[in-house]
């Protein structure tokens, strides 16, 4: 998720357009992610000691989102915590390797009788995306109760003998998406079910298209150790009351001083103006008056019904309320404005 989805063949990308647009719904197989199993007696407690969020409160059978952060309060990872029992979690991320979020935890399992167990190979994933995704999972997972689910809710299911599906309702492409998440034996009577459904997995680049058009944030892109949780929005992730955990002082501090020096914005780019090229991931953004570089592109992608290029972007603050053009290291015009909202 480093660069650029890839544009892929023209014809696919064009009937993967048009059958989003027809269901209200997309679904998307995803190359990158992790999933980790945390046991033991330690395990819950331990993770609430070190990441952001609250987590003693957290019902048996139920999610909450959190973030790993560093002792520089910047972001290893932002993980789903699905908790099974006070002795068994399932952590889930966005991120392409569970390596970071491994030692960032173990680094700080001493005592404790906790063990993290990467379960990449034992559960499958797929993302169910858009404004009809709620209704089309149910119609594809039948039995499944998606009708009333708030972000972070949970739903289980049987769908083959000794296989299971989780069922997370999250924001990963937009407000109505989720993630559907089933152990291997059960991977190839999904596939089924959503074939059945006249559901075919799109390209990568329209699940981006997606992500990026609802603004929002991704591990890989926009949720690194370049930043911290403030400047990528996801101070609701924050417990500011549960006391210590590693970064804590410095996002606190942050927080208190109001010393937060920038902010992720969205971006566009009409190419056809001008005929300039397309602006890549990493490219640098330029002052206008001093040409000193004052942020970075994260993502980058097409919009669905202008067609112009879409984007995120972090940006020193004084020009996070711009509203007008900036341009990039490489002569690239791009037009800069707060994001709608944040993360949640």
């Amino acid at each position: 998720m480093g660069s650029a989805a890839p544009r892929g063949d023209a014809a696919i990308l064009e009937q993967a357009h048009s059958d989003y647009a027809t269901r209200g719904a997309a679904c998307f197989k995803p190359p990158f992610g992790s999933t980790l199993r945390h046991i033991g007696p330690d395990a819950l407690d331990l993770l609430h000691r070190l990441t952001t969020n609250s987590l003693l409160d957290l019902a048996d059978g139920s999610a909450r989102r959190t973030i790993l952060t560093n002792e520089k309060g910047r972001i290893i990872d932002v993980l789903w915590v699905i908790k099974s029992s006070d002795h068994e979690l399932l952590l889930v991320s966005d991120a392409p390797h569970a390596t970071e979020v491994m030692e960032g935890i173990e680094r700080f399992t001493i005592i404790e009788d906790a063990e993290l167990i990467d379960e990449l190979d034992r559960w499958k994933r797929w993302y169910v995306f858009g404004p009809n995704a709620s209704q089309v999972l149910g119609e594809v997972l039948p039995g499944l109760d998606v009708s009333s689910a708030d972000i972070g809710s949970i739903r289980g299911i049987d769908v083959a003998e000794d296989g299971m599906a989780l069922a997370l309702r999250n924001d990963s492409a937009g407000p109505m998406s989720w993630l559907v998440i089933a152990e291997t034996t059960a991977a190839e009577e999904i596939d089924a079910r959503f074939s059945r459904n006249r559901l075919s997995c799109v390209p990568e680049e329209i699940f981006n298209q997606v992500r990026i058009a609802n603004q929002e944030p991704i591990a890989g892109n926009e949720l690194t150790q370049e930043v911290n949780p403030l400047e990528a929005g996801l101070m609701h992730l924050i417990d500011f009351e549960k006391g210590c955990y590693v970064g804590q002082e410095v996002i606190a501090r942050l927080d208190t001083y109001d010393k937060v020096q920038r902010s992720l914005v969205a971006f566009t780019q009409e190419i056809e103006a001008n005929n300039q090229r397309l602006v890549t991931v990493g490219e640098r953004i330029q002052s206008n008056e001093t040409a000193r570089n004052v942020g970075w592109i994260t993502s980058t992608g097409r919009d669905c019904m202008s067609g112009e290029t879409i984007g995120l972007a972090y940006l020193r603050k004084p020009y996070c309320e711009v509203d007008g053009a900036l341009t990039t290291s490489q002569g690239s015009t791009i037009t800069v404005f707060p994001r709608t909202h944040q993360a949640r």
